[in-house]
């Protein structure tokens, strides 16, 4: 493919209307003390701290739905339907963008892997406070057939919905990570860093999808890209990036190598199940750096970077760039409460 080509297709990309809610860039850190407790033959380590990209916590899906969200805007819809588990980073900053831009917000969710009685998740306690209407399911496999029947019934009552699906990771939303990669390209260029991999957790595909369309448009071909599954096997997940690589190809107007790596040895027992080996690299990377990752995507991620490291899969004259896409938020718990403001309301309306 030309460079022509790939800029041409730089200027689409910078055409499509999107949301500008996010704090860019987010920042690279190198990471020496981890390299250090990881031995002498280590490769340098920076970390892409998107989890600081702002609404809602933060997290890699504010990249995502600052598309998806911008063309519900410009589509005229009132309300927007979501879904995931009850501790999905996902549900929540999309009730907090949706909040943002006075959106009616419904969430589709499923129980977690992992519960308390008389405690509930952080970010279900957050999507509550954005106002989200939320739709309890029991497991994954009911989530959309009860979306779809609540679209359903929306439009039949005359609202205009944008349906989002699960993580955003659809073309539209993937072109938030080749954007991204056009963000990191920049910031390495000002430091004069080359690096060598991406490291990443990859689950619904959007945004293994974006980072490797994005390399590709911003000439970075010699950089391998891993992403690492929290849930699924690599077939499964592969075949997700692969489609939405094709259509940000198509998209942008180009052809776009959809060759993907996904490792899928470091699930653990499944999603949102930690894993010893991610609670690990959370403990480490921690009392190492003061940088927290979550138990059910990035702590798998780093396990698996850390795995290749004392397999020597990387030299110490190598670098990798760890993305860190949020989602800490699966750590806490708090106690169940009544929604405040839907109840003042009721009183409100009784007088």
């Amino acid at each position: 493919m030309s460079t022509h080509n790939f800029q041409l297709a730089k200027e689409k990309l910078s055409a499509i209307s999107r949301l500008s809610f996010g704090y860019y860039p987010t920042p690279i850190e190198e990471l020496p003390r981890f390299r250090q407790l990881l031995g002498a033959n280590a490769p340098r380590i920076f970390i892409k701290r998107d989890d600081y990209t702002g609404p809602g916590f933060g997290g890699n899906k504010v990249r995502k739905l600052e598309y998806i969200l911008a063309k519900a805007k410009a589509d005229g819809a009132d309300v927007a339907i979501s879904c995931g588990g009850v501790k999905s980073n996902h549900a929540r900053v999309t009730a907090a963008m949706c909040a943002r831009i006075g959106l009616r917000c419904v969430l589709v969710l499923n129980q977690a892997a992992v519960m308390y009685d008389g405690l509930n998740p952080a970010s279900l306690v957050a999507d509550q406070m954005y106002g989200a209407k939320i739709i309890r399911v029991a497991n994954r496999e009911e989530r959309m057939a009860t979306m779809d029947a609540v679209t359903e019934r929306l439009k039949t009552e005359g609202n205009n919905v944008a349906v989002i699906p699960l993580g955003g990771s659809v073309p539209l939303g993937a072109l938030g990570f080749v954007r991204a990669i056009g963000e990191a390209k920049a910031q390495l260029e000002a430091i004069n860093l080359r690096i060598d991999a991406i490291f990443h957790s990859s689950s619904s595909g959007g945004t293994q999808a974006g980072i490797v369309s994005g390399l590709q448009l911003f000439g970075m071909n010699d950089v391998r890209d891993i992403g690492v599954s929290p849930d699924d096997s690599s077939e499964s997940i592969g075949g997700e990036v692969r489609r939405v690589i094709r259509g940000v190809g198509e998209m942008l107007g180009v052809e776009l190598n959809d060759q993907v790596t996904v490792l899928d040895e470091f699930t653990g027992e499944g999603y949102g199940a930690p894993s010893p080996a991610g609670e690990e690299a959370l403990a480490v990377l921690a009392r190492a750096e003061g940088i927290v990752l979550d138990p059910v995507y990035t702590g798998k991620a780093m396990a698996a970077l850390i795995d290749w490291i004392r397999a020597g899969k990387f030299t110490k004259d190598e670098t990798v760039l760890f993305w860190h896409t949020g989602g800490q938020l699966a750590l806490f718990y708090s106690p169940e409460q009544k929604d405040v403001v839907s109840e003042r309301r009721g009183e409100r309306e009784k007088k």
